[in-house]
């Protein structure tokens, strides 16, 4: 059946059941003109938004629904990773053509609500409407935090030591796969693109260790390192040989003769963690973040004064500026 033929009151009855579920801190959800929740004595929401349209984000070929529906809830909980916050509430809003299958629509719903389960995520509501073309889908997600306990890009200091969760580049790889069509060689490379872990615990491990400024990797470590730089009024120096990658990342790199350093700097939504915290325990908190985290922290540079700028120095000690840009959300389609 395609969702044309169903009638959006319909489409919203369906999805209502899937995404009901009863939660202490929600005493009106989907039903009502607009949800009531409440937050924890002391705490401050956090509030962030992702759109992913169809042809620009992702292409229906490349991964299934379900998938789709996981990475489409990923993207935000990692804004909210990165604040150090616990995410709480969702809104999910669906632009698709009349002529979108009512099963495509369905499955894509049970990967968001699969990772709402997982993440303690409760579905408040959304909307839904006609698209003239291609599916457009719009999430934004709260949580909260201690009062005064958000870790923002602008709290970096000159000598901390920067970090990075998990492996870097591996999205980057996936696409470029699923663009060229050599799929199935290197399954984890693919997942890495389509269907990415949010870092939720590794943020709050970071926060708990003292961290100073955090961003997730979502445009790049070269535009997201940028940001927290910007923010906090320091410059940067990183040590390339440091960058941590796959094995698969590595095999794939060299039998096709990418570039493997740009991948790295420059790569879009690893949505990794990049942290900042005071070098004299960084190795101790390293450790630390990557237990409670459950994924591997590399330290790959320190945070310099503004004047020295954002600078790559491999052992050698042959100096390089860093490279401008990531991912431009505005250069067209992947």
């Amino acid at each position: 059946m395609l969702i044309g033929d169903l009638g959006e009151a319909a489409l919203l009855k369906e999805l209502r059941a899937l995404f009901a579920a009863a939660d202490p801190d929600l005493p009106t959800g989907i039903g009502d003109d607009a949800a009531v929740i409440n937050y924890p004595v002391g705490a401050q929401g956090v509030w962030t938004t992702d759109l992913l349209l169809e042809g620009v984000h992702f292409k229906k070929a490349w991964q299934s629904p379900y998938q789709l529906g996981r990475k489409s809830l990923t993207v935000n909980l990692s804004d909210i990773a990165s604040m150090g916050a616990t995410p709480r509430f969702a809104l999910l809003s669906l632009a698709c053509p009349p002529a979108t299958s009512l099963d495509y629509i369905l499955e894509f719903c049970r990967g968001f609500a699969a990772m709402a389960a997982k993440t303690g995520v409760v579905v408040i509501g959304g909307d839904t409407t006609a698209s003239a073309d291609g599916i457009t889908i719009s999430v934004t997600l709260g949580g909260y935090i201690p009062k005064g306990d958000a870790i923002l890009r602008s709290g970096a200091k000159v000598g901390d030591a920067i970090l990075v969760t998990g492996f870097l580049g591996s999205a980057a790889a996936g696409l470029r796969l699923l663009r060229d069509a050599r799929t199935g060689i290197y399954p984890e490379l693919e997942k890495a693109f389509v269907d990415p872990e949010p870092r939720i615990a590794a943020g709050k491990a970071a926060v708990e260790a003292g961290a100073t400024a955090m961003t997730d990797i979502s445009d790049g470590l070269a535009s997201d390192l940028r940001h927290i730089c910007e923010e906090s009024g320091v410059g940067a120096m990183i040590e390339p040989g440091l960058l941590p990658y796959s094995m698969d990342f590595a095999d794939a790199v060299s039998k096709y003769s990418w570039e493997r350093e740009s991948m790295l700097l420059s790569g879009g939504e690893d949505y990794e963690l990049l942290f900042t915290l005071p070098g004299d325990i960084a190795q101790q908190v390293k450790a630390l973040v990557a237990h409670q985290g459950g994924i591997d922290v590399t330290m790959i540079g320190e945070v310099m004064p503004l004047e020295y700028g954002i600078r790559l120095v491999d052992k050698a000690g042959c100096v390089r500026t860093m490279p401008e840009h990531g991912y431009e959300h505005f250069s067209g389609n992947i």
